[in-house]
């Protein structure tokens, strides 16, 4: 077999069809014979994965490397429950979905196996704690959580002093609703008069 046929692939890393054609003039058929051998795994139409070996059998590529690969290295975000409910604010939230902010695309689709609710939400590059805050504040309806039981976790953690007060209202201002807005507004209001 030539060089071509005999492809260099990454374990845990997820291809596109046309990641292929560096080694083949056809890649769609290149991608059918390396799943073929168990080398490649379909993660949805056009999408695979080079299996990562354990010592429990070979494992899928992770959330963020499907994502990366489907969404064309466009940015992205993970958010959700498992940073909702960290936050200790008074969401215990569980989705059979992951939830991804995204730059392209709306809707559901699956990937190995895997569920993603995908949004094209305003998020930013690096998103902080406070971020998180505001996220779960105006996805409180998602979450299951009421705007005043959020409130109440909020002004109960930041009497602890476990967000940066100017940050928290700097992330309502840009990426929260107006109501979102006047709720931090009033919970750092009600903080600071009982602080004083």
């Amino acid at each position: 077999m030539s060089i071509a046929a005999q492809p260099q692939l990454v374990p845990g890393r997820a291809y596109r069809t046309r990641d292929l054609r560096r080694w083949s003039a056809n890649p769609t058929r290149l991608a059918r014979r390396l799943v073929d051998e168990g080398k490649l795994c379909e993660a949805a139409h056009g999408l695979y994965y080079a299996p990562l070996p354990t010592k429990f059998g070979p494992a899928p590529a992770s959330e963020t490397e499907l994502l990366r690969a489907f969404l064309g290295d466009e940015p992205f975000l993970v958010t959700g429950p498992p940073h909702w409910n960290a936050l200790g604010l008074g969401s215990t939230a569980m989705f059979a979905v992951t939830l991804v902010y995204n730059t392209r695309r709306t809707g559901e689709v699956v990937l190995a196996g895997r569920r993603f609710l995908l949004r094209r939400v305003y998020f930013p590059k690096n998103p902080t704690p406070e971020w998180f805050v505001v996220d779960l504040l105006q996805h409180h309806d998602l979450a299951g959580v009421p705007r005043s039981k959020l409130r109440a976790g909020l002004v109960t953690t930041l009497r602890l002093g476990r967000w940066s007060r100017a940050l928290l209202r700097e992330m309502a201002e840009m990426y929260g609703t107006k109501a979102t807005l006047a709720l931090v507004e009033d919970a750092l209001h009600e903080t600071e008069a009982s602080a004083a």
